[in-house]
């Protein structure tokens, strides 16, 4: 579901407060005026990506998070498969022996 501004800057505001933070802190975290801070959440001043990845930052949240507050964005979607890796070993014969990788590498594939 794509968010429109007015709701990532509710957003914005609940976390604020639920943080406990003012608006002063908040400006002061992301380098601009408290006056340009109050105009982004009052939505006067146009909210960019440059500056909700500052607020999301000085929140410790990812902008994700932000935008999806309060529920945290997860890609997930239940899906429990596992992710394969492939890994390349450069080593000798001899120390893939000695590691018994060779008797794991033929239960793998004995199976």
């Amino acid at each position: 579901m794509v968010e429109n501004t007015q709701s990532v800057v509710s957003n914005i505001i609940k976390i604020r407060n639920d943080k406990r933070l003012g608006q002063q802190e908040m400006a002061e975290s992301i380098g601009v005026s408290t006056a340009t801070y109050s105009r982004i959440e009052s939505q006067n001043v146009a909210l960019t990506f440059d500056t909700l990845a500052k607020i999301a930052n000085a929140f410790s949240m990812r902008v994700i998070d932000v935008i999806t507050y309060p529920e945290i964005y997860t890609n997930d979607k239940g899906n429990n498969t596992p992710t394969k890796v492939i890994v390349e070993l450069d080593i000798s014969q001899n120390e893939f022996i000695k590691m018994g990788l060779k008797e794991k590498v033929i239960q793998v594939l004995n199976k």
